[in-house]
Protein backbone atom coordinates (compact mmCIF):
# COMPACT_ATOMS: atom_id res chain seq x y z
CA UNK A 1 0.00 0.00 0.00
CA UNK A 2 1.46 3.30 -0.61
CA UNK A 3 2.34 5.27 2.16
CA UNK A 4 1.26 8.49 2.63
CA UNK A 5 4.97 10.26 2.91
CA UNK A 6 4.87 8.71 -1.07
CA UNK A 7 1.85 9.63 -2.06
CA UNK A 8 2.79 13.50 -1.59
CA UNK A 9 6.68 12.92 -2.68
CA UNK A 10 5.05 12.33 -6.43
CA UNK A 11 3.97 15.73 -6.50
CA UNK A 12 6.80 17.05 -4.69
CA UNK A 13 5.13 17.71 -1.19
CA UNK A 14 5.83 17.39 2.18
CA UNK A 15 3.71 17.79 5.68
CA UNK A 16 3.96 21.38 6.43
CA UNK A 17 4.36 22.38 10.31
CA UNK A 18 3.83 25.66 9.61
CA UNK A 19 0.04 24.77 8.47
CA UNK A 20 -0.25 21.73 11.08
CA UNK A 21 -0.77 19.26 8.64
CA UNK A 22 -1.09 15.95 10.21
CA UNK A 23 -2.76 13.55 7.77
CA UNK A 24 -5.12 10.31 9.58
CA UNK A 25 -2.64 7.25 8.69
CA UNK A 26 -5.57 4.45 8.96
CA UNK A 27 -8.24 4.88 6.18
CA UNK A 28 -10.51 2.75 9.06
CA UNK A 29 -10.07 5.64 11.43
CA UNK A 30 -11.40 8.10 8.95
CA UNK A 31 -14.59 5.77 8.56
CA UNK A 32 -15.13 5.70 12.39
CA UNK A 33 -14.91 9.65 13.02
CA UNK A 34 -17.17 10.03 10.00
CA UNK A 35 -19.61 7.12 11.52
CA UNK A 36 -19.23 8.76 15.02
CA UNK A 37 -20.09 12.23 13.70
CA UNK A 38 -23.41 11.06 13.01
CA UNK A 39 -23.86 12.07 9.01
CA UNK A 40 -26.77 11.13 7.10
CA UNK A 41 -27.71 10.99 3.71
CA UNK A 42 -29.75 14.35 3.81
CA UNK A 43 -26.44 16.72 4.86
CA UNK A 44 -24.62 18.68 3.02
CA UNK A 45 -20.75 18.74 4.09
CA UNK A 46 -18.14 21.61 4.32
CA UNK A 47 -15.09 19.80 5.23
CA UNK A 48 -12.16 21.71 5.99
CA UNK A 49 -8.65 20.76 5.43
CA UNK A 50 -9.21 17.79 3.16
CA UNK A 51 -5.65 17.08 3.46
CA UNK A 52 -5.17 13.99 0.49
CA UNK A 53 -9.01 13.07 0.87
CA UNK A 54 -8.72 10.57 3.50
CA UNK A 55 -11.91 11.43 5.34
CA UNK A 56 -13.04 12.85 2.13
CA UNK A 57 -14.31 9.36 0.84
CA UNK A 58 -15.90 8.43 3.59
CA UNK A 59 -17.78 11.73 4.07
CA UNK A 60 -18.87 11.47 0.17
CA UNK A 61 -19.53 7.82 0.71
CA UNK A 62 -22.79 9.46 3.12
CA UNK A 63 -23.25 12.94 2.08
CA UNK A 64 -25.69 14.28 -0.68
CA UNK A 65 -22.71 16.93 -1.59
CA UNK A 66 -19.71 17.62 0.06
CA UNK A 67 -17.54 21.08 -0.64
CA UNK A 68 -14.19 21.04 0.79
CA UNK A 69 -11.84 23.78 1.79
CA UNK A 70 -8.05 23.33 1.25
CA UNK A 71 -5.32 26.02 1.59
CA UNK A 72 -2.47 24.29 0.39
CA UNK A 73 -2.07 24.72 -3.60
CA UNK A 74 -0.42 21.00 -3.97
CA UNK A 75 -2.88 19.38 -2.23
CA UNK A 76 -5.70 21.26 -4.16
CA UNK A 77 -3.53 19.89 -6.88
CA UNK A 78 -2.84 16.52 -5.91
CA UNK A 79 -6.77 15.95 -4.99
CA UNK A 80 -8.18 17.17 -8.57
CA UNK A 81 -6.01 13.97 -9.86
CA UNK A 82 -7.59 11.73 -6.80
CA UNK A 83 -10.23 10.84 -8.32
CA UNK A 84 -12.77 11.63 -5.24
CA UNK A 85 -16.66 11.10 -6.37
CA UNK A 86 -18.11 13.50 -7.92
CA UNK A 87 -20.13 14.75 -5.25
CA UNK A 88 -17.13 16.34 -3.86
CA UNK A 89 -15.79 19.70 -4.84
CA UNK A 90 -12.47 20.93 -3.65
CA UNK A 91 -11.80 24.66 -3.55
CA UNK A 92 -8.28 26.15 -3.17
CA UNK A 93 -9.58 28.68 0.12
CA UNK A 94 -8.96 29.54 3.60
CA UNK A 95 -11.32 28.03 6.01
CA UNK A 96 -10.81 31.40 8.44
CA UNK A 97 -11.25 33.83 5.41
CA UNK A 98 -14.38 31.81 3.44
CA UNK A 99 -18.06 32.75 3.94
CA UNK A 100 -18.77 29.43 5.52
CA UNK A 101 -22.43 30.76 5.85
CA UNK A 102 -22.58 31.21 2.44
CA UNK A 103 -21.80 27.90 1.67
CA UNK A 104 -23.74 26.48 3.68
CA UNK A 105 -27.24 28.56 1.96
CA UNK A 106 -25.74 27.49 -1.40
CA UNK A 107 -25.65 24.02 -0.73
CA UNK A 108 -28.73 24.00 1.23
CA UNK A 109 -30.03 22.86 4.80
CA UNK A 110 -29.20 20.49 6.28
CA UNK A 111 -25.52 21.08 6.59
CA UNK A 112 -22.85 19.85 8.86
CA UNK A 113 -19.12 20.98 9.12
CA UNK A 114 -16.31 18.15 9.40
CA UNK A 115 -12.81 18.03 10.02
CA UNK A 116 -9.53 17.10 10.66
CA UNK A 117 -8.48 20.53 12.16
CA UNK A 118 -5.06 22.29 11.49
CA UNK A 119 -4.58 23.18 15.11
CA UNK A 120 -3.04 26.22 14.35
CA UNK A 121 -6.60 27.34 13.55
CA UNK A 122 -8.43 25.56 16.13
CA UNK A 123 -9.12 28.56 18.19
CA UNK A 124 -10.07 31.20 15.65
CA UNK A 125 -12.64 29.23 13.95
CA UNK A 126 -13.91 28.31 17.16
CA UNK A 127 -14.36 31.64 17.70
CA UNK A 128 -16.29 32.66 14.38
CA UNK A 129 -18.42 29.21 15.51
CA UNK A 130 -19.42 29.95 18.58
CA UNK A 131 -22.29 32.14 18.85
CA UNK A 132 -25.78 32.73 18.61
CA UNK A 133 -25.87 32.60 15.00
CA UNK A 134 -24.55 29.18 13.89
CA UNK A 135 -26.36 27.80 10.71
CA UNK A 136 -25.23 24.07 11.15
CA UNK A 137 -26.92 20.90 11.99
CA UNK A 138 -23.40 19.76 13.70
CA UNK A 139 -20.00 20.50 13.15
CA UNK A 140 -17.34 17.97 14.52
CA UNK A 141 -13.95 18.08 14.25
CA UNK A 142 -10.26 16.81 15.47
CA UNK A 143 -9.10 18.84 18.12
CA UNK A 144 -5.99 18.75 20.02
CA UNK A 145 -6.92 17.24 23.38
CA UNK A 146 -5.98 19.62 25.81
CA UNK A 147 -8.96 22.39 23.77
CA UNK A 148 -11.07 19.99 23.86
CA UNK A 149 -10.70 19.64 27.42
CA UNK A 150 -11.47 22.98 27.73
CA UNK A 151 -14.43 23.11 25.76
CA UNK A 152 -16.05 20.20 28.19
CA UNK A 153 -14.80 21.32 31.37
CA UNK A 154 -17.19 22.76 34.22
CA UNK A 155 -16.86 25.04 36.82
CA UNK A 156 -15.03 24.57 39.30
CA UNK A 157 -13.01 22.19 37.18
CA UNK A 158 -9.01 23.46 36.08
CA UNK A 159 -9.58 23.47 32.47
CA UNK A 160 -12.76 25.48 33.09
CA UNK A 161 -12.30 28.73 30.87
CA UNK A 162 -13.69 31.01 28.67
CA UNK A 163 -14.14 28.86 25.99
CA UNK A 164 -16.59 26.26 28.03
CA UNK A 165 -18.38 29.25 29.08
CA UNK A 166 -19.04 29.62 25.11
CA UNK A 167 -19.37 26.39 24.08
CA UNK A 168 -22.24 25.38 26.99
CA UNK A 169 -24.02 28.70 25.77
CA UNK A 170 -24.15 28.02 22.44
CA UNK A 171 -23.34 24.25 21.70
CA UNK A 172 -23.70 21.16 23.21
CA UNK A 173 -20.25 19.35 22.87
CA UNK A 174 -19.60 15.72 23.00
CA UNK A 175 -16.00 13.67 23.05
CA UNK A 176 -16.78 10.78 20.36
CA UNK A 177 -13.10 9.69 19.65
CA UNK A 178 -9.49 10.06 21.08
CA UNK A 179 -6.75 9.17 19.39
CA UNK A 180 -3.29 9.05 19.81
CA UNK A 181 -0.22 10.40 18.36
CA UNK A 182 0.58 6.94 16.10
CA UNK A 183 -2.91 7.41 14.19
CA UNK A 184 -0.79 10.78 12.09
CA UNK A 185 1.65 11.33 9.85
CA UNK A 186 3.38 13.09 10.98
CA UNK A 187 3.13 12.36 14.47
CA UNK A 188 2.17 15.61 16.46
CA UNK A 189 3.68 16.10 19.68
CA UNK A 190 -0.15 16.01 21.16
CA UNK A 191 -2.82 13.53 21.76
CA UNK A 192 -5.91 14.23 19.67
CA UNK A 193 -9.90 14.41 20.12
CA UNK A 194 -12.68 14.26 17.87
CA UNK A 195 -15.64 16.44 19.50
CA UNK A 196 -19.21 16.30 17.90
CA UNK A 197 -21.02 19.56 18.33
CA UNK A 198 -24.52 19.80 18.37
CA UNK A 199 -26.94 22.61 18.71
CA UNK A 200 -27.64 24.01 22.13
CA UNK A 201 -30.76 22.82 23.24
CA UNK A 202 -32.11 26.09 24.12
CA UNK A 203 -30.79 29.79 22.94
CA UNK A 204 -30.07 31.64 25.74
CA UNK A 205 -31.29 35.20 26.35
CA UNK A 206 -28.64 37.97 26.17
CA UNK A 207 -29.39 41.04 26.41
CA UNK A 208 -26.26 42.29 25.26
CA UNK A 209 -23.36 40.31 23.98
CA UNK A 210 -20.57 42.53 23.97
CA UNK A 211 -21.13 42.88 27.73
CA UNK A 212 -21.01 39.10 27.85
CA UNK A 213 -18.10 38.99 26.35
CA UNK A 214 -16.51 41.61 28.56
CA UNK A 215 -17.66 39.96 31.95
CA UNK A 216 -16.73 36.54 30.90
CA UNK A 217 -12.88 37.84 29.86
CA UNK A 218 -12.24 40.15 32.85
CA UNK A 219 -13.18 36.87 34.62
CA UNK A 220 -11.01 34.46 33.72
CA UNK A 221 -8.53 36.96 32.68
CA UNK A 222 -7.81 37.36 36.74
CA UNK A 223 -9.81 34.00 37.66
CA UNK A 224 -8.10 34.64 40.73
CA UNK A 225 -9.06 37.22 42.13
CA UNK A 226 -13.28 37.68 43.22
CA UNK A 227 -15.73 38.95 40.93
CA UNK A 228 -15.76 41.97 42.38
CA UNK A 229 -11.83 42.82 42.34
CA UNK A 230 -12.04 41.34 38.61
CA UNK A 231 -14.61 43.14 36.73
CA UNK A 232 -14.50 46.68 39.02
CA UNK A 233 -13.25 49.32 37.04
CA UNK A 234 -13.22 47.79 33.51
CA UNK A 235 -17.09 46.19 33.78
CA UNK A 236 -19.14 49.52 35.19
CA UNK A 237 -22.32 48.24 36.86
CA UNK A 238 -21.19 45.32 37.91
CA UNK A 239 -21.21 45.77 41.51
CA UNK A 240 -25.37 46.88 41.44
CA UNK A 241 -25.96 43.68 39.40
CA UNK A 242 -24.11 41.51 42.08
CA UNK A 243 -27.48 42.18 44.47
CA UNK A 244 -29.80 42.20 41.46
CA UNK A 245 -29.46 38.52 40.31
CA UNK A 246 -27.89 37.19 43.94
CA UNK A 247 -24.47 36.34 43.13
CA UNK A 248 -22.09 36.79 45.95
CA UNK A 249 -19.28 39.17 44.78
CA UNK A 250 -16.66 37.75 46.49
CA UNK A 251 -16.59 34.39 44.19
CA UNK A 252 -14.40 33.51 41.67
CA UNK A 253 -15.28 33.49 38.16
CA UNK A 254 -14.53 29.96 37.62
CA UNK A 255 -17.25 29.01 40.27
CA UNK A 256 -20.18 30.62 38.00
CA UNK A 257 -22.07 28.69 35.55
CA UNK A 258 -23.16 29.60 31.96
CA UNK A 259 -25.99 30.56 33.13
CA UNK A 260 -25.14 32.73 35.98
CA UNK A 261 -22.66 34.72 33.65
CA UNK A 262 -25.62 35.37 31.44
CA UNK A 263 -27.80 36.57 34.04
CA UNK A 264 -24.77 38.59 35.74
CA UNK A 265 -24.23 40.33 31.79
CA UNK A 266 -27.99 40.96 31.97
CA UNK A 267 -28.30 42.64 35.34
CA UNK A 268 -24.97 44.99 34.25
CA UNK A 269 -26.61 46.05 30.79
CA UNK A 270 -30.04 46.94 32.51
CA UNK A 271 -28.06 49.06 34.82
CA UNK A 272 -26.40 50.73 32.08
CA UNK A 273 -29.56 51.24 30.16
CA UNK A 274 -31.39 52.48 33.17
CA UNK A 275 -28.47 54.74 33.54
CA UNK A 276 -28.32 55.89 30.51
CA UNK A 277 -31.86 57.10 30.36
CA UNK A 278 -31.55 58.54 33.62
CA UNK A 279 -28.98 60.97 32.03
CA UNK A 280 -31.31 61.19 28.60
CA UNK A 281 -33.85 62.20 30.78
CA UNK A 282 -32.46 64.68 33.45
Amino acid sequence: MTSIRDTLSRYHLAPSRARGQNFLRSPETARRLVEVSGLTAEDAVIEIGPGLGELTRPIAAVARRTVALEIDRGLVRLLAEAQLPDSVEVRHQDALGADLGGICRELGDPCVLLGNLPYRISGRLLGALLGPRNPFRRWAFMLQAEVADRLLAGPGEPAYGTLSVWARLFCRPRRALDLAPHEFVPRPRVHSTFLVFDPPAESPEIADLPTLRKVVRSAFQFRRKTLRRALKGGVPGAERAFEAVGIDPVRRGETLSAAEFVALANAIAATRDLQDAAIRGS
